[in-house]
């Protein structure tokens, strides 16, 4: 278990459980760590490398949250104050240790199988010269398509 500790920033001094791989954030959670911090999902472990304060603060405001101490529309002025203190003397993640000695490290993503086997044969190397293009075929005309572009779905 996470947790994110608050000291001397009042009323919300305390210790938080705070564990994103356990409690997956809603969408409302992730909208204040994109309007607070400015990171996205995609982007976010960024700013976890980097140890952006903001983004900490971000994490204070969600955990707070959770924890019942503030509503969602407190959001904002909860983060000014929290900016306002002085960051790792006031607001620090902690990683509960007892969890990683015994798992020797952090478990794998859900989405992940931790296999070290793979299917398929055995490809190309990006060394090896690949097989020459054939020369085009068809008419010029056939070279074109009426069809658009195709979209970036993400």
């Amino acid at each position: 278990m996470d947790w994110l500790v608050i000291s001397g920033v009042n009323p919300w001094d305390g210790r938080y459980p705070f564990d994103f791989a356990e409690t997956e954030p809603t969408t409302r959670e992730w909208g204040h760590v994109k309007r607070l911090s400015g990171y996205l999902p995609l982007t976010i472990e960024d700013g976890l490398r980097g140890a952006d304060p903001e983004l900490v603060c971000a994490f204070a405001v969600i955990a707070l949250t959770r924890a019942g101490k503030i509503t969602h529309p407190e959001a904002q002025t909860v983060f000014d104050r929290l900016a306002d203190a002085p960051f790792g003397a006031s607001i620090r993640l902690e990683t509960d240790t007892a969890d990683l000695a015994a798992d020797g490290d952090r478990p794998l993503p859900a989405s992940s199988d931790a296999s070290s086997s793979s299917s398929g044969d055995d490809g190309r190397t990006s060394s090896e010269t690949s097989a020459p293009t054939p020369p085009p075929s068809g008419t010029p005309a056939s070279a074109t398509s009426e069809s658009p572009p195709p979209a970036l779905v993400i």
